[in-house]
């Protein structure tokens, strides 16, 4: 709150003849209020003090006869009435560094006040931006947030960065563990614009920042301009995308606003990135609840020559790393049935994706043969857990089953998915063979 106060004086001389002259001063005061105070006729006069009560305090100027600034290296002198005025921070040039790990950095990924390209995700990166204290206030437990949005005024779509123990694939952007822990000085000062920084010692020396909502006990000298470090990471931020971030004083609960001809810090993401690939697994792997029998290749599952009453299962892992903003899904199908070189064929199981069943259930004792797979993702679209047991299992179709899913960004996801058979002597013999197919589609 700001009380703006003003005093009136009129000075008037009356000469009624040569013999006498007299001088009358005229004081005129108006009260001024707030929603809270209010100010009794404030007239300045020749002195200075304060009276105390248990709730309120009078802080009394006087003598003033002009306004002004006055500057030292370490003081302000403002003349005039009474100064109500709080700390006022704003922000200044900015710089993006790809070497976290270092608590000076010097690897730049653009220049200054440069927004840096092809962002990618789960990249941990560092900014470093200098604040100005505007007002000639300092601010003790000085403390800021980070948020960020897409828009570059800010009118819509503000998120804060998500603390590190919270972060998730999907979260956006995330604090991330760097070189110098969070609330600790910053030793060297990086920005133009900053004051003196070295050793940790001086004015330019802020914070590393790699949480929003931890206390510190920092104080910004009024009128300086302070250097503070963020330690962030993409964690599922859009891709191909431009980000604006800015800063968020948590002691007067308000966002931290541009300095006269400056912007706000940003960068864009790198496009979408999707790598899936399939490998065979070894004989004797265990996974899924079994042991396979059957060793495979990315391309190429040979059961060989099948035993009568006998189950046999073999197996293959599928592979994703992308950074889809809402995941992938994979879904496979086949292009023909279990066919054998006379026309014959392996029947699959009689349980479907949708609903799929235990081996001794879903391969009926009639039939000479059963084919059919196990998904190992727990977890498909829609939170559905219906592959989670292990014993589950469903028949190859000709239309797309889901088989792998995922909400969010993922790295190096993997699952393996179940090949079994087996036959009676009541299957016909021959050599049999079909035809599975994967696809993996992202979702940007």
């Amino acid at each position: 709150m700001r009380l703006n106060f003003l005093s009136y004086v009129i000075v008037s001389f009356f000469i009624a003849s040569l013999l006498w002259s007299s001088l009358f001063l005229f004081a005129i005061a108006t009260d001024y209020s707030s929603g809270n105070f209010i100010s009794r006729d404030p007239v300045m006069t020749d002195f200075g003090g304060n009276s105390t009560s248990t709730s309120f305090e009078d802080t009394s100027a006087g003598g003033q006869v002009a306004t002004g600034e006055s500057t030292s290296t370490n003081f302000i002198l403002r003349s005039g009435f009474l100064y109500f005025d709080a700390y006022q921070p704003k922000t200044q040039n900015w710089k993006w560094f790809d070497d976290e790990e270092n608590e000076t950095p010097t690897n730049p990924l653009a220049d200054e006040n440069v927004a840096p390209v092809n962002i990618t995700n789960q990249n941990i990166i560092k900014l470093r931006t200098t604040v100005k204290e505007t007002s000639g206030y300092g601010e003790q437990n000085a403390k800021f947030r980070l948020q960020y949005s897409q828009f570059s005024d800010f009118s819509q779509g503000v998120f804060y960065a998500t603390e590190i123990m919270d972060c998730t694939s999907g979260s956006g952007w995330c604090y991330a563990d760097g070189g110098g822990g969070d609330n600790a000085t910053i030793t060297t000062a990086v920005l133009s614009d900053a004051d003196s920084c070295v050793g940790g010692v001086g004015n330019g020396c802020g914070l590393h920042n790699e949480s929003g909502t931890s206390t510190a006990s920092f104080t910004q000298v009024a009128n300086a301009t302070t250097e503070y470090e963020f330690t962030i990471k993409r964690s599922g931020a859009n891709p191909s995308s431009t980000f604006f971030f800015r800063l968020y004083d948590t002691v007067a609960s308000s966002s931290v606003s541009l300095n006269t001809g400056e912007t706000y810090p940003s960068l864009s993401t790198a496009g979408g990135v999707l790598t899936f690939t399939v490998s065979g697994l070894s004989a004797s792997t265990v996974t899924e609840g079994v042991t396979t029998d059957i060793g495979t290749t990315p391309t190429d599952i040979n059961f060989g020559l099948l035993p009568l009453g006998t189950e046999l299962t073999a197996a293959q892992r599928t592979s994703v790393t992308t950074d889809a903003t809402h995941g992938y899904e994979i879904f496979t199908y086949e292009h023909q049935g279990f066919i054998g070189n006379g026309g014959q064929e392996i029947q699959g199981v009689s349980a479907t994706n949708d609903s799929p069943a235990g081996w001794g259930t879903a391969c009926v004792s009639s039939s000479p043969g059963c084919f059919g797979y196990h998904a190992g993702d727990d977890t498909l679209s829609g939170s559905v857990a219906r592959f989670a047991p292990n014993d589950t299992f469903a028949k190859f179709e000709t239309a797309m089953r889901e088989i792998a899913y995922s909400s969010g960004p993922v790295t190096n996801d993997d699952n393996d998915i179940i090949f079994k058979t087996q036959i009676t002597n009541q299957q016909d013999a021959g050599d049999y063979s079909t035809s599975i197919v994967y696809i993996i589609v992202p979702t940007f």
